[in-house]
C-alpha cells in the first residue's frame, strides 16, 4: 500500500522535471526512507529521502496528495550502501520530522546525527540538531553537541556555547554542512 502510495507520489513529479525537484531519472529504487500522514502520524504532510550519489535529499510535500515539492533540499544528508549507513525519517510524537543519519558501518569515526525539522508559517524550520561522534581506536576523541535553535542555546561536550552562533531561524533548505561543523571545536585536555 505504501509503495503504490509512493509510486504515485513520484511519478508525476518525475515527469515535470523542475529545477527545485529531483533529477529527471528519479527511480523508485532511489527512495531510502519515506514517511507520511497515516492513523498514527501526528503530522499531515509526507516527506521523502531520495539517494543521489552519495547523500540523500528530502522531499517535503505540503499536502500528501500533492505531486510537487514544497521543499527540496538536495544532499541534506551523507548515505552509504552498507547497514548502519542509511539515513531514515521518521515522525517525533509533537509532529516534527526527524531526519536521522549515522555511521557504524566502516572507518574508525562513528558518529550519529538527528536534524530536527518543524513547520512554522507555512516554512519548513530546522528547530534542533544533535551529533555524537567519537573515535573507536582512540575514546578521547568525541563530540557530543546539540543546538536547540528554539531557545538558541548550543552545548558541546556539556559545555554551552556563548553567545549562540546560530541566526535565530534557519530555513531547513538554507541548512549545511557549515552548522554542523560548529559542533567541532579543540578539546583542551
Amino acid at each position: 500500500m505504501r509503495l503504490a502510495t509512493l509510486l504515485f507520489a513520484l511519478f508525476p513529479m518525475v515527469a515535470q522535471g523542475q529545477s527545485d525537484t529531483p533529477p529527471v531519472n528519479t527511480r523508485i529504487s532511489d527512495v531510502v526512507s519515506a514517511v507520511g500522514p497515516g492513523w498514527n502520524a501526528s503530522a499531515f504532510y509526507k516527506a521523502i529521502l531520495l539517494r543521489e550519489r552519495d547523500f540523500v535529499s528530502l522531499l517535503i510535500f505540503q499536502d500528501p496528495f500533492d505531486d510537487i515539492p514544497e521543499v527540496y533540499a538536495p544532499e541534506i544528508a551523507f548515505t552509504g550502501i552498507l547497514r548502519g549507513m542509511v539515513p531514515w525519517l521518521e515522525f517525533a510524537e509533537d509532529g516534527a520530522l526527524l531526519l536521522r543519519s549515522e555511521n557504524r558501518a566502516i572507518g574508525r569515526n562513528k558518529w550519529e546525527r538527528t536534524l530536527t525539522i518543524i513547520e512554522r508559517d507555512n516554512r519548513f524550520i530546522i528547530s534542533a540538531f544533535s551529533l555524537s561522534s567519537y573515535d573507536f581506536l582512540d575514546l578521547r576523541k568525541y563530540t557530543n553537541c546539540t543546538i536547540d535553535m528554539l531557545a538558541g542555546t548550543m552545548q558541546v561536550n556539556e559545555k554551552p556555547v556563548s553567545p549562540f552562533p546560530l541566526p535565530n531561524e534557519i530555513l531547513l533548505v538554507d541548512w549545511s554542512e557549515a552548522h554542523e561543523n560548529l559542533c567541532y571545536v579543540e578539546k583542551s585536555d
